[in-house]
């Protein structure tokens, strides 16, 4: 059983690496996000928010929502293992 406690821990920090790269690989340009104030800028992180899209150009919005999107995919693979454990 510990054996497998092991592979799974590293099997899933690997993944988390490759997820956190792709992750990165959205992330908005510099140029895209200096055009916009910062409360936009965060708020567009924000995993469940929608009130940034009337600030954003309709060209950029794009860019914004890919990020959102990888964001809360990562979120739900870093809770994976805690829903493991308390399904356990």
């Amino acid at each position: 059983m510990e054996l497998v406690l092991y592979a799974f821990l590293i099997i899933w920090v690997i993944v988390e690496v490759f997820l956190c790269r792709w992750l990165f690989r959205a992330k908005p340009n510099r140029e895209i996000v200096d055009k916009y104030p910062r409360k936009i800028t965060f708020m567009s992180q924000l995993p469940f928010g929608n009130k940034w899209r009337r600030g954003v150009d309709s060209q950029d919005i794009r860019c914004f929502e890919e990020y959102q999107r990888r964001v809360r995919i990562w979120y739900v693979s870093v809770m994976i293992p805690f829903f493991l454990i308390f399904a356990y």
